[in-house]
């Protein structure tokens, strides 16, 4: 009976190893501050716009087949591979754009600002640009 309990223990901590993290807003500002993102109010309204601050979103299919992953909704037809092997503008797998280690995602997002600015995401050009932008005073 233990071997059982301990058995599903231990399959349980895996599942919840798979689960998606979903941040708070201030969660969020943290972890772009310690990826030395600029514009904090820009990136977290994109962010909320995009994905609601979570980190294992695939997107439904656009209308080209694409679809877009993760917590800055990256597009795979540009940025990142399907497959096994990183590739693509990013060269990255779009698995990898749907970790809680949101570091290859950040260096992507930042690849593609760089390349097209914010209004490469249709989440900020129609909840953000020109509009009031989320407080983040608290955090």
């Amino acid at each position: 009976m233990k071997l059982v309990v301990a058995s599903l223990a231990v399959l349980a901590a895996l599942c919840l190893q798979g689960e998606a993290k979903t941040f708070t807003r201030c969660q969020l500002v943290a972890e772009l501050k310690k990826h030395k993102i600029n514009q904090l109010k820009d990136w977290v309204c994109l962010i909320e716009g995009e994905s609601s601050r979570r980190t294992d979103v695939i997107g439904p299919t656009n209308s080209d087949g694409s679809r877009d992953h993760g917590l800055f909704q990256i597009n795979d037809r540009y940025w990142c591979n399907n497959g096994s092997k990183p590739g693509k503008a990013c060269n990255v797998t779009c698995a990898e754009l749907r970790t809680d280690d949101i570091t290859k995602a950040v260096s992507c997002a930042r690849t593609i600002y760089k390349a097209q600015g914010f209004n490469a995401w249709v989440a900020w050009r129609n909840n953000c640009k020109g509009k009031p932008l989320p407080d983040i005073n608290m955090c």
